[in-house]
């Protein structure tokens, strides 16, 4: 279990009412979590929080505080991103409880996880959610398909800390993947290259560039394929100068 606590983070972008940090931090606590990132929250420190985090308050004390959501998902290896919305490029969808499954994967092998949910009022922006590599579903009622940000965190925390026993296949890879922030260069290596040798239809410049952001976060390539691809991309572009 002290391994998801140093592994695993919770990150919330944006968040309006500090209550609701306060609230996370609570249901964070109660399913061993402790490592909780704040992007640009819009009050805190604030009493608020403190007060409805209940006996975490130990987590709002310690919670880390960034300007972006890529300065706090840029150590990370395995990102996931929470969304009610459906979009026009689909991205991998993975349940809670499959998600609660393959964190406690990862954590095995010894790589971070950022689980990341937005705003209160519009959720995360299409490149906030590109960043991901998996987006978690959790079903609810057609009714009323509407979860507060502290009950979707309970809700992911709990299959996190319930899967935490079940054995899983051991890693065949023989190097680390690459975190959030290599993953990102190498991409933008990638794009710039597809540029200058004019591979883009203008008119649908915007769709292919997203399927090419799914593409790489989906295939999750190691350090040394990432190096690789980069040297690659390096020698075509010292080509066409």
């Amino acid at each position: 279990m002290n391994d998801i606590k140093n592994q695993v983070q919770i990150v919330l972008v944006e968040t309006s009412h500090p209550g609701n940090i306060g609230s996370v931090a609570r249901a964070m606590k109660t399913m061993g979590l402790q490592n909780l990132v704040l992007v640009k929250p819009r009050n805190f420190p604030s009493k608020e929080a403190f007060v409805l985090s209940g006996n975490a308050q130990d987590l709002i004390e310690q919670a880390v505080v960034v300007n972006t959501l890529g300065e706090a998902i840029k150590n990370c290896t395995n990102i996931y991103a929470t969304s009610a919305r459906t979009r026009s490029i689909s991205w991998p969808i993975i349940t809670a409880e499959m998600a609660g499954i393959e964190i406690n994967k990862f954590v095995r092998e010894g790589t971070k996880v950022s689980i990341i949910f937005g705003r209160e009022d519009r959720g995360l922006t299409n490149e906030e959610l590109q960043k991901a590599n998996k987006h978690i579903l959790i079903p609810s009622s057609e009714d009323y398909p509407v979860l507060n940000i502290a009950m979707s965190v309970q809700v992911i925390a709990y299959e996190i800390f319930k899967n935490a026993d079940i054995e899983v296949d051991i890693n065949w890879q023989d190097y680390p993947e690459l975190n959030s922030e290599e993953l990102s260069m190498l991409i933008d290596h990638f794009i710039d290259t597809s540029y200058k040798l004019n591979l883009f239809d203008e008119d649908n410049a915007k769709k292919i560039l997203v399927r090419i952001k799914r593409m790489f976060t989906r295939l999750k390539p190691d350090k040394m394929e990432g190096n690789f691809l980069r040297g690659f991309l390096t020698r075509i572009n010292k080509k066409i100068k």
